[in-house]
């Protein structure tokens, strides 16, 4: 073999070989340091600003408004004027039929009944609104469980299928002097908050409930 073609085999073969090293040898570093980018942080959405809260307060003596003057049940412009300020806007009005062929004024707000009887105006709340919560100055209101309300000091009431467990619950109660009660003779008559019980929970919180009057 001529020296030329040896020439051209070492080199191919020094070339080969380095490139076998070069494979085989660790990376070099240029001695700057590889930054990891810091995780960005989402800044939390604000929550939507909700509608102002108001808390009612009902008891037999009427009821106030985040904590304001009592408003008398026997005030009733009084009433749906302090009723619409709260919800914020006026009531749906209609009749509403009541015994031996009398009719009365109703006034219907999200949740909230109000019917005016001569010089009286009483609530059936079954739902509190957005924005509108109901309850008795002992805390109970829709949701509240029997235990709760009975621990704030209701007694049962009145056992509407017969099955030993009261259907309704009494609050509040108060003597109302010059009546006379027609479940305990002899005795006066008392008024209170009726609580309607579903399921062992408060559905239904109305005003003027008593045991002197048959209607």
């Amino acid at each position: 073999m001529r020296f030329g073609s040896r020439l051209v085999l070492a080199s191919a073969a020094a070339a080969l070989l380095g490139l076998s090293l070069a494979a085989c040898a660790p990376a070099i570093s240029d001695g700057s340091a590889t930054e990891t980018p810091a995780p960005t942080s989402t800044a939390a959405a604000s929550p939507s600003p909700s509608p102002v809260d108001h808390v009612i307060e009902i008891s037999v003596d009427g009821f106030s408004v985040d904590d304001g003057p009592l408003v008398t049940l026997h005030d009733p412009d009084g009433a749906v004027a302090a009723l619409t300020d709260a919800f914020g806007s006026g009531p749906t009005e209609g009749p509403v039929e009541g015994p031996y062929d009398t009719v009365y004024s109703g006034y219907e707000w999200p949740g909230t009944k109000a019917t005016v009887r001569e010089t009286r105006i009483d609530l059936v709340v079954t739902e509190d609104a957005p924005g509108v919560t109901f309850r008795t100055p002992e805390g109970i209101g829709i949701g509240s469980t029997r235990a709760e309300a009975m621990a704030a000091g209701a007694v049962d009431g009145w056992d509407e299928d017969g099955d030993g467990i009261a259907d309704y619950l009494s609050i509040g109660v108060q003597e109302v002097p010059g009546t006379s009660s027609l479940v305990n003779p002899g005795q006066v008559g008392v008024e209170y908050i009726d609580l309607k019980i579903t399921g062992d929970v408060v559905t239904r919180l109305t005003t003027g409930g008593n045991d002197y009057s048959d209607i």
